[in-house]
C-alpha cells in the first residue's frame, strides 16, 4: 500500500490528505474512524480558506 501519514499533524499538506483519503477509499475503508478524521480535516481546511476568498473577492474597488 502507500505511505502511512501520522495523524493529526499540522505539517501534513493538503495534497497528502487528499492522497490518503483516496487510498482509504481504494482500500474499501470508507466510514472507518481514520477516513472520517481525514475527511473532517480536509473539510475544516476548506472552510477556513472559503471566508478569506469571499472577503478578497467581495471588496469594493475604488
Amino acid at each position: 500500500m502507500g505511505i502511512v501519514i501520522p495523524f493529526p499533524t499540522k505539517q501534513v499538506m493538503d495534497d497528502e490528505l487528499a492522497i490518503r483519503l483516496w487510498e482509504l477509499v481504494m482500500a474499501g475503508e470508507i466510514g472507518t474512524p481514520e477516513y472520517r478524521r481525514v475527511d473532517a480535516e480536509i473539510s475544516r481546511r476548506k472552510a477556513m480558506t472559503a471566508p478569506r476568498q469571499a472577503a478578497v473577492g467581495g471588496r469594493p474597488r475604488g
